[in-house]
């Protein structure tokens, strides 16, 4: 169960990162292949953001870092 968990946790920031390399690529999220990761990655990404926007972050989406950095000390911490 761990394991799956792990593996779990380790795509969804393979595809958090490939989101984020595309948004920098292709701006239009409905196009593919961009369609499918952002997707795959709002459900993540909305809540992070929403606790995020108490802060001050000039404007940058900083969602996706911060997502990141939250599921590899997951993985780090809970699943090792």
């Amino acid at each position: 169960m761990v394991e799956t968990l792990s593996q779990t946790v380790e795509i969804a920031m393979i595809v958090l990162v490939v989101d984020l390399v595309l948004g920098w690529v292709q701006l239009d999220h409905r196009r593919w292949p961009r369609q499918l990761t952002h997707w795959l990655t709002e459900p993540l990404l909305v809540p992070a953001r929403r606790a995020l926007s108490i802060f001050p972050t000039g404007g940058w989406d900083v969602s996706t870092p911060v997502v990141v950095l939250l599921l590899t000390t997951l993985k780090v911490g809970v699943l090792s």
